[in-house]
């Protein structure tokens, strides 16, 4: 017997406005999103009126229902409409934006003016398209213009305008460290307006590092950060992502919540690690040229790279013949930023000679020796500290070394860093015979040394971030055993270098000095060392930093 093949829309898609192909027994939609098709329940009917000047009148005791502030749209062609917000008259004039009048036209009293406005709140919407159920969250109101879906510009929100401005003044320092451009604190909070994966990874990374420094409600910077990936992961698939920067921006900002939510994930899960190699294996930005969006953000990948590779103990993970260029001399017209990012490049090639797969040569060692020292020999004058304190010993302070700009500092640094890290990889070093002792003496003298001078830098600048950062990277290095190879016979175990108590001591405050002032994870490192040196550990102390490891004589 013949059976319909064809009917009328389904109630489910005709409550949702979905477009239904009627098919029987279950519509398409109802057979993708596994829901029930169910047709001929009672419809509702409109009576249509017949005389255009007749009004239909209601009686005295009807019941008005107030229409919510958000409403959600959804087209024909089943794509939800979620961010189109319609607010009603009295929610625009009462969300503290507008004035409110009394009949006589004299200015009422807002009943929910900043100084008595309780905590803002927020309203589900779902997006029932295609039977998707992903809730998200908007505040009521201020958030986004009702006609064109912009974000309204100024700011209405206050936390928000404070959360931008905290980018400003002590987040863009992470990025803007080799930038004299400082696109970071000045080009980025102007792109956020129009981008909004941009803007709520901007406001996800502020709330978490004042959650870190000071009293601030951790949730808050994880609703943001649902909220950018909601955007951000659909945005990755396409192949001209890659392209954009404004996504390869906020890419590396959630890098960096990436490596300051290491205490909440218990080890650097590194996700957004692989988006940034993503970007970085795009054709690379002339890195000589006049500075950009671009560049600036390559170089904050690369160095998030370099501080991941040293973590791991294990070569950077991306291609850096780009960067030949740099590893020669710059020419006259170089400016001192290209100067300290030269140091960076050079830092990630002593990286890959150290933890690469490859047999470490000699002819490639005494090469980054030789470009190491040019660096120190050929900078510009003005990488000059302008300070330098008395000389000093090591274990009994560290020495006060002051730059003019975070760039100087940060050049400075990164090689001393290759100094070091060439120093405990060198392949000429003897494993045994007579000669072992007194070179293995020599060189962790100099290597103890080269640490000493970084973290003295670090604390001399203590106000840039990724001064202190570096620092703590030096400090790792004290984990090193002295060459991979023979270490064993050698009798050598991380952590050696450094005996005296007093010079571990120091070493711990960098760490906890970290964390205190830029909210760095640099606990469990502190630990790693005070337990490699035999330190007693309790769990008290959390208030005063000197204490928090509980550190004991």
């Amino acid at each position: 017997m013949a059976t319909a093949t064809k009917s009328s829309c389904c109630d489910p898609c005709r409550l949702l406005h979905h477009k239904c192909d009627g098919d029987l027994p279950q519509c398409s939609r109802c057979a993708r999103t596994g829901r029930a098709c169910i047709r001929g329940q009672r419809k509702t009917r409109f009576r249509q009126v017949k005389d255009s000047g007749s009004r239909i009148r209601f009686p005295r005791n009807q019941v008005w229902l107030k229409p919510p502030p958000r409403v959600d749209f959804v087209l024909e062609s089943g794509s939800g409409d979620d961010g189109l917000v319609a607010e009603s008259t009295d929610d625009r004039q009462l969300d503290g934006s507008l004035p409110l009048l009394e009949k006589d036209g004299s200015l009422m009293t807002n009943p929910l003016s900043p100084q008595s406005a309780p905590q803002e709140e927020y309203l589900p919407s779902r997006d029932q398209s295609e039977g998707n159920q992903s809730e998200r969250y908007y505040p009521l109101g201020k958030r986004r213009d009702a006609h064109t879906r912009q974000r309204l510009w100024p700011l209405r929100d206050p936390e928000e305008a404070a959360l931008l401005k905290h980018f400003v003044d002590r987040i863009s320092s992470f990025f803007d460290c080799t930038d004299r451009q400082q696109h970071f604190a000045v080009h980025i909070p102007f792109r956020a307006r129009y981008c909004d994966t941009l803007f709520n990874a901007i406001m996800a990374m502020s709330a978490r590092h004042l959650s870190r420094t000071a009293t601030f409600d951790p949730y808050i910077s994880d609703h943001y950060y649902q909220i950018c990936l909601e955007t951000l992961i659909p945005a990755l698939n396409d192949h001209g992502a890659a392209m954009n920067d404004d996504l390869l921006a906020a890419t590396v900002i959630l890098r960096l919540l990436e490596e300051y939510d290491v205490p909440l994930a218990g080890s650097d899960l590194r996700g957004h690690s692989f988006g940034t190699k993503a970007f970085m294996k795009a054709p690379p930005p002339s890195v000589t040229k006049t500075p950009s969006l671009r560049q600036a953000v390559y170089w904050s990948g690369l160095r998030q790279e370099i501080y991941n590779a040293m973590s791991l103990r294990q070569p950077p993970d991306i291609d850096l013949s780009s960067l030949h260029s740099l590893f020669t001399a710059l020419g006259p017209d170089a400016v001192d930023c290209d100067w300290a990012n030269q140091a960076i490049a050079h830092c990630a090639d002593v990286l890959l000679f150290s933890f690469g797969a490859c047999p470490r040569s000699v002819a490639v060692h005494a090469d980054l020796c030789k470009r190491n020292e040019q660096w120190s020999e050929i900078r510009p004058a003005s990488f000059d500290p302008y300070f330098v304190g008395d000389e000093v010993q090591i274990g009994a302070t560290f020495p006060d070394i002051r730059f003019s700009s975070a760039w100087h500092a940060i050049g400075y640094q990164y090689n001393k860093l290759a100094k070091i890290l060439l120093s405990v990889h060198d392949p000429e070093l003897p494993t045994v015979g007579p000669l072992r002792k007194r070179v293995a003496r020599q060189v962790d003298q100099q290597i103890r040394q080269g640490v000493w001078t970084v973290c003295g830098v670090a604390l001399s600048n203590s106000s840039v971030p990724p001064a202190m950062v570096i620092g703590c990277m030096a400090i790792q290095i004290c984990r090193e055993p002295r060459s991979q190879a023979g270490c064993e016979l050698m009798g050598v175990e991380g952590g050696d270098r450094f005996t005296d108590r007093q010079e571990q001591d120091r070493l711990i405050q960098i760490l906890l000095r970290t964390e205190s002032l830029h909210g760095w994870p640099t606990n469990s490192s502190a630990r790693h060392l005070c337990e490699t040196w035999g330190y007693a550990l309790n769990s008290d102390g959390k208030d005063d930093p000197g204490a928090q490891l509980g550190v004991q004589g």
